[in-house]
């Protein structure tokens, strides 16, 4: 009987122990798939608060005229249009990037590649390689530039070959040859941040980063962060402005400069905690005859920006259309 006590207290102990590690590795699998649960939740309350914000935005987009303010017909009513951030629906924020205020991919003159490559940090001797494999990627024949690349260079470095068209996305350029050799392009969003391949013509001075500013001929770094900062107080009205500040004839800046926003926006959210972001390209199509805007294309990205403090991002501006009897057709333009 002694032995038998003996042998049943530690089997017992054995038991307890073994009850004991599978209730704390269920509770702690319970405690995880919560946390799983809770997130999932989160998850689906910012895509349904982001959804929320893109219909205002498109309703706006197709009810409220532009200005040098951006989106809206006064100081204080309108919508910045340089990728600041505003408060959406809930917790998500949103920015709004005037086409014309980035680099036209498809219609850039190398001239603007060569400084734009420049401001990301390329070095100038690399510059002409990647100018020459750009244009032969999107140029229609296979003639080979003295620094480009064709069919064969894609072949021999395992590469899919060029489409011989315009760019889809400003994220097509991580497919041309040697275009990937450069992080500095990539990094913290990069040259997508910068660039677009819609129709908009000419360089917004209001809505423009200094990286695209500098594109301009005879702007400067220091030039182009000044017209930021003054631009903040009063936007630029006439291309005689920018002249002045860069110092050249007005005459060389014609449509090459334009202060209005085009008929293309940006439109990117994100929401706290999420790693990524969500970006539209819109064009605004008030002729249409279904909706007066188009969604050209969208995608998710690794969000380029910053964590930013919600409570220090300013909310929409109240709505502002044009009064109903003003007798002036509602037009973006």
């Amino acid at each position: 009987m002694r032995r038998q006590h003996g042998f049943v207290l530690p089997l017992a102990l054995w038991i307890l122990a073994a009850v004991a590690i599978a209730a704390g590795v269920f509770a702690e699998r319970m405690m995880a798939a919560l946390d799983l649960a809770r997130l999932s939740q989160q998850r689906v309350q910012s895509l349904i608060d982001m959804s929320s914000t893109r219909a205002e935005i498109l309703f706006r987009l197709g009810t409220t005229p532009m200005s040098v303010y951006g989106l809206g017909p006064a100081p204080g009513q309108a919508i910045a249009l340089d990728d600041r951030p505003y408060r959406g629906e809930g917790q998500d924020l949103l920015r709004l990037q005037d086409d014309r205020g980035l680099l036209n991919l498809n219609l850039a003159g190398e001239d603007s590649l060569h400084r734009l490559l420049g401001a990301l940090g390329v070095p100038y001797p690399r510059r002409n390689r990647l100018i020459d494999t750009f244009n032969d990627y999107i140029d229609e024949d296979d003639f080979k530039r003295l620094n480009g690349a064709e069919a064969r260079d894609y072949d021999a470095a395992g590469l899919t070959r060029p489409r011989n068209e315009k760019l889809v996305t400003p994220y097509d350029p991580i497919n041309i040859l040697g275009w990937r050799d450069f992080p500095q392009l990539w990094q913290n969003g990069g040259l997508p941040e910068l660039a677009v391949t819609g129709t908009s013509v000419g360089l917004n001075p209001n809505t423009a980063p200094w990286q695209v500013l500098i594109t301009l001929p005879g702007m400067t770094e220091e030039t182009a962060k000044r017209i930021i900062t003054l631009r903040r107080q009063t936007p630029i009205r006439l291309v005689d402005q920018v002249a002045a500040m860069i110092g050249v004839p007005a005459v060389n800046l014609m449509m090459q400069v334009i202060t209005l926003p085009s008929d293309g926006i940006r439109l990117t959210q994100t929401a706290p905690g999420q790693a990524w972001a969500l970006r539209y390209n819109i064009s605004l199509t008030p002729n249409g005859e279904r909706v007066p805007w188009r969604m050209d294309y969208h995608y998710k990205i690794e969000s380029p920006y910053p964590d930013v403090p919600l409570e220090s991002v300013p909310r929409l501006p109240e709505k502002s259309t044009l009064p109903a009897n003003s007798g002036t057709p509602l037009s973006p333009f």
